[in-house]
């Protein structure tokens, strides 16, 4: 949705606002298949980096003091230790209280605008994990996930890029839509939308968004 694939970003308007608490994590330590169809470019790599599934540079490994970020149909949220209590980041949060939070764990995003999407132009925040955040006039719209996400990134059930059709059907339950796009095979499940790579029980997730998002079709 974007900012956040190797080649493209998501937009096609669902979700939307519910202005949630500029709180930042208790106890933050400072700091596919073929093309993508989230549009904005990455190229600014956080200010730590690990290794993640697929290649590429990502952001910070999080230790046992560290909060987890999940992503949730409403937005965001922060598990934090030690008890891992939950803080959503919900959409409609101001975007300058977001990225403080977000970049507090995970290092500075690389930001722009993106002028051609069908809701309208959008700011968005991205970082070389796959994690891309869309923001309007000024609040948290949507985020997207590529295939760069996978194995760091997943909602609280665990269902992120890498997760297969079959997970997705058993987390979110039916009815999970499945149908085939000018992207490839692109599914809904409630608030979330991707892509997968193929049709199958065993296809899995190479992208995966909700809220506000550019999808070029």
């Amino acid at each position: 949705m974007n900012p956040m694939i190797p080649a493209a970003t998501l937009l096609l308007a669902i979700a939307a606002c519910s202005p949630e608490s500029a709180d930042t994590p208790d106890g933050a330590p400072a700091g596919n298949q073929g093309a993508s169809p989230l549009s904005v470019p990455l190229d600014s790599p956080p200010a730590r980096d690990r290794a993640v599934a697929g290649g590429g540079r990502a952001a910070p490994a999080a230790s046992a003091d560290e909060p987890m970020l999940a992503i949730d149909p409403e937005g965001l949220r922060w598990f934090l230790p030690p008890n891992g209590s939950a803080r959503p980041l919900a959409f409609g949060m101001a975007q300058k209280d977001l990225l403080a939070s977000l970049e507090r764990v995970r290092g500075a995003a690389a930001q722009g605008t993106n002028s051609d999407c069908g809701a309208g132009p959008v700011q968005y925040a991205n970082w070389a994990d796959g994690l891309s955040i869309v923001f309007q006039n000024g609040r948290f719209a949507g985020w997207g996930l590529d295939g760069r996400a996978a194995g760091a990134l997943a909602t609280a059930d665990g269902i992120g890029p890498g997760a297969t059709r079959a997970q997705l059907d058993d987390a979110i339950g039916p009815p999970v839509q499945v149908r085939q796009s000018s992207l490839g095979t692109e599914f809904s499940a409630g608030a979330y939308h991707g892509l997968l790579d193929g049709p199958g029980a065993n296809a899995r997730i190479t992208d995966m968004w909700a809220g506000v998002s550019c999808v070029a079709r």
